[in-house]
């Protein structure tokens, strides 16, 4: 595989501008929004991240395609057909993106905004190897250290063999830094070892101002302000004097030396075991690893860093990771590279609500969440209205164990009030804020509303007409007139909605068939409170009794009589109004002493149509009189849909 050429952290100068994100590291393991998108390469030469555009750029020599991917992993553009690319380096201003491609003896630029190609340079020899300084764009072939000045009217390329100075076995590795524009390292193979030197690079060739020797260089990066570099050898990983190249510092890893990155801040980036370590400066040991994983979350095992696979976010806290895992599968040869996203903030949820508008006075509730976030984490609730612009702190001042909270407030002042919830999160939890307001109306008054009938009892069938009176109001006019009847099985209906007349008044007429409430309402408006007000209405049951297998009805006194054989039993046919589950009460007087007593009650299943027949068996007396009635009584009958209604009394008695 190609090594880049290594470098101060990427686009410094792109983000030098911005402020640098300074937190202080934890020990544990990822967050749990890390995460790993499968990267569409065969091989991986070199990554850079373009902060402005928010996209990372990956040379792939294998596929012979530059790829371009935003910080989801997502795929953006791919630029075939160039066979062999090797290292990449964007421009300080991050212009250009500068692509070394030795097969095609020529430096690529492009543009990283939509990374189509702008320009090739020939070099007419093999520029593996980039680095920016001095002005030019520097790069390492087959001979050594050569140039591009793209400074002029024209490109001028000066070649390793034109350079002179030191002969390289193996194209040199190269490292730069704005900090210090007027050097550059290259480190490589001599004839007969490894050799990094210093050189300064305002002379031809340039002058060699320091030099040592170390094991094989694999990658290298300068700190920002470039007193150190920080080099991953065959030896493991350590930290050179950027003045004399001499050892400062040697980190401890758990994983292979084979890449390195460097945050403006001084924060360095190894490889771990199963995926990378994290070093805050000045500590020679991981303050935090991450843990490499696949795209559906899982553990990666058997699988590392490919060589130079590390970037930072420039001005942000990510770090960026070109894991590398070979693969056995049949339907899945070669390699297998995966973009990793780590040292990303857990997503934090933030929910404000208060209710929409309120009177004055009117007490409220202001409810919320912050979640997930420790609890005893420092919460910011702030309240703004007309008299206090600037806000003053009201609720909660630090997260609870579920991140919930509700406290009551009120607003005497008609006006907006406005609040705002701020969590500034931590290392690990990300910021988040919330805005919600409430609008405290202009005092409302009192509407007068009235609905006659309440009260008032009907015969079924009976259509009664309600009328509605509405006082005055402010812009609205409407009243609505709704019907509820007893029982689920029916539901409550709008009869009318309409304005009221002149005289405020609106109507609406009902056939009734039960006992009924009615509601007139009045939604309110601008300047008049909403109101509903109900009226009951009673609706008898329809209850009538046929009477038949009499031979005669003749008047006993002033009384009709049914007269009968007392041969013959009496059928009396009752007809009710029907409801599920009704019964009707049939109650037999006799008359004795010339009192009416009580003589045969009973209840009564009613039909579906509504009817129940009862035939009166028996030895009959001749000469006593009698009479029966049928009746709905509330509740008893097995329903409250209507009110106690009784039926007329059949009087009958028996004759020979």
């Amino acid at each position: 595989m190609l090594k880049r050429s290594v470098r101060a952290a990427l686009s410094v100068a792109v983000v030098a501008a911005g402020t640098a994100v300074a937190f202080q590291l934890a020990t544990g393991s990822a967050s749990a929004d890390d995460f790993a998108m499968e990267l569409p390469i065969r091989g991986f030469g070199d990554v850079a991240v373009d902060g402005k555009h928010k996209r990372i750029f990956l040379s792939d020599p294998t596929g012979g395609q530059l790829v371009t991917v935003d910080y989801n992993g997502k795929v953006l553009a791919t630029k075939a057909g160039l066979p062999g690319l090797a290292d990449l380096e964007l421009s300080h201003d991050g212009s250009r993106l500068y692509a070394a491609w030795p097969d095609g003896k020529a430096v690529v630029a492009f543009d990283p905004a939509g990374s189509a190609e702008v320009a090739r340079y020939d070099t007419g020899t093999d520029p593996t190897t980039l680095a920016q300084a001095g002005g030019k764009l520097w790069f390492g072939d087959k001979d050594g250290l050569g140039s591009l000045d793209l400074s002029g009217p024209e490109p001028v390329v000066t070649t390793g063999k034109q350079m002179g100075g030191t002969q390289w076995t193996t194209v040199p590795q190269l490292a730069a830094t704005p900090g210090r524009p007027d050097v550059i390292v290259a480190a490589g193979n001599t004839y007969l070892q490894g050799v990094y030197q210093l050189l300064d690079i305002t002379t031809t060739p340039p002058t060699v101002l320091a030099s040592t020797q170390l094991s094989r260089n694999i990658d290298m990066a300068f700190t920002a302000d470039g007193s150190r570099l920080v080099v991953a050898d065959a030896s493991g990983t350590l930290a050179l004097s950027g003045t004399d190249l001499s050892r400062v510092e040697t980190y401890r890893s758990t994983g292979l030396g084979n890449a390195v990155a460097v945050r403006t801040d001084g924060t360095l980036a190894f490889p771990a075991r199963d995926g990378a370590g994290m070093h805050t400066p000045g500590t020679s040991e991981a303050v935090r690893e991450f843990r490499l994983q696949d795209p559906n979350g899982e553990p990666l095992s058997l699988t590392g860093i490919a060589g130079s696979g590390l970037a930072w976010e420039p001005g942000g806290r990510r770090l960026f990771g070109i894991a590398l895992k070979s693969s056995t599968a049949a339907s899945n040869p070669g390699p297998w590279f995966s973009l990793q996203v780590l040292n990303t903030l857990k997503t934090v949820s933030a929910n404000l609500s208060v209710p929409a508008e309120v009177q004055p006075g009117q007490s409220y509730s202001v409810t919320g969440f912050v979640r997930p976030a420790p609890a005893g984490s420092p919460l910011v609730i702030t309240r703004s209205d007309a008299a206090t612009p600037g806000g003053r702190r009201v609720g909660p001042e630090a997260v609870s164990e579920d991140g919930m909270f509700e406290f009551q407030d009120s607003q005497a002042a008609p006006g907006k009030v406005t609040y705002t919830l701020s969590f500034s999160g931590d290392d690990t939890y990300g910021a988040v804020s919330a805005t919600e307001s409430v609008l405290v109306a202009v005092p409302k008054k009192a509407a007068t509303l009235t609905l006659d009938r309440n009260g008032s009892a009907y015969n079924q069938g009976t259509t009664v007409t309600f009328t509605a009176k509405l006082g005055p109001t402010g812009s609205s006019r409407t009243v609505e007139i709704w019907a509820d009847p007893s029982g689920g099985d029916q539901p409550n209906r709008l009869l009318r909605k309409a304005n009221v007349d002149a005289k405020g008044s609106l109507t609406a007429s009902l056939k009734l068939t039960r006992n009924t409430t009615l509601s007139a309402i009045f939604r309110g408006d601008d300047k008049t409170l909403a109101k509903t007000v109900k009226s009951t209405v009673a609706t008898r049951a329809s209850v009538a009794t046929t009477v038949s297998r009499h031979y005669k009805t003749a008047k006993i006194g002033s009384v009709p009589t049914y007269h009968f054989r007392k041969t013959k039993h009496p059928l009396f046919t009752t007809t009710m109004t029907a409801y599920p589950g009704r019964k009707a009460y049939m109650q037999i007087d006799v008359l004795r002493n010339g009192k009416w007593i009580v003589w045969g009650p009973g209840w009564y299943p009613l039909s579906s149509a509504g009817k129940v027949t009862y035939e009166l068996k028996g030895t009959h007396s001749v000469g006593v009189r009698y009479r029966v009635r049928f009746a709905y009584l509330y509740a008893k009958s097995g329903d409250t849909a209507n009110v106690s209604t009784y039926g007329p009394y059949r009087y009958f008695t028996f004759t020979k």
